[in-house]
């Protein structure tokens, strides 16, 4: 029997065959490479942004420890001075607010000149502890109601600030509710739907709380003339 030869067209098929599947396994790891180095960054910066979150909460914590020992510090020289039950209250209560939060309920857009669309923003702002409670505290509050759907640099629509006392006149008891009510007049023919408050409370004790609350508002239309009315 005559020997098969080398180059005989059996045995260059064969070693094509053989070259494209080399070839196709060379690919395959090439792209599973890839793959698991994508992989392995994006579990990197999922790494960083926890690390990063987490310091953050750290650092919130640590604060507010801060805040509760200093407060701990100042009941206990009310007591030794003797204060009113009004007083020592006041400053347990300080003490256990863990956030502020914004009613939802009660809070959005007010129409009150009988003209379609809200002209004013009511907020009902209520400080809370751990446990949901809602405690009346002294401080200081600042809001600003911004539009994103504004333009770069318009997004600004109105904003308000209290002193302490006169957020001690804003505390608001009622059936469905109780906090800080706030009434922020809207600019004129405003056609803002949604907007956003941001509400910033410092205690008379300087710990600060912040929190954002999206509104719905319904938009003004043009008001009438005044030739027009007559």
């Amino acid at each position: 029997m005559t020997p098969r030869k080398l180059n005989s067209p059996g045995v260059r098929l064969a070693q094509f065959l053989a070259c494209v599947s080399l070839l196709c396994l060379t690919g395959c790891q090439s792209a599973s490479v890839r793959r698991a180095v994508e992989l392995e960054a994006r579990l990197r910066d999922q790494q960083s942004s926890i690390d990063r979150l987490a310091s953050s909460l750290e650092q919130v914590e640590s604060d507010r420890d801060v805040a509760r020992r200093e407060a701990s510090i100042l009941r206990d020289e009310l007591v030794k001075l003797k204060p009113s039950p009004e007083i020592v209250q006041t400053a347990h209560s300080t003490a256990r607010i863990g956030r502020i939060e914004v009613a939802p309920l009660l809070s959005g857009g007010l129409d009150r000149d009988n003209v379609p669309g809200d002209e004013l923003i009511s907020l009902l702002i209520a400080p809370k502890d751990s446990s949901g409670e809602i405690h009346k505290v002294s401080g200081q509050l600042a809001v600003r109601l911004t539009d994103i759907s504004r333009p770069a640099g318009e997004e600004d629509v109105a904003a308000a600030s209290f002193t302490e006392v006169e957020s001690e006149s804003l505390w608001y008891n009622g059936v469905v509710g109780r906090g800080f009510r706030i009434i922020i007049p809207l600019p004129e023919n405003s056609d803002s739907r949604n907007i956003a408050a941001h509400v910033r409370f410092t205690t008379n004790t300087g710990t600060q709380f912040d929190t954002l609350h999206q509104l719905s508002v319904t938009p003004q239309t043009e008001k009438p003339s005044a030739t027009s009315r007559e």
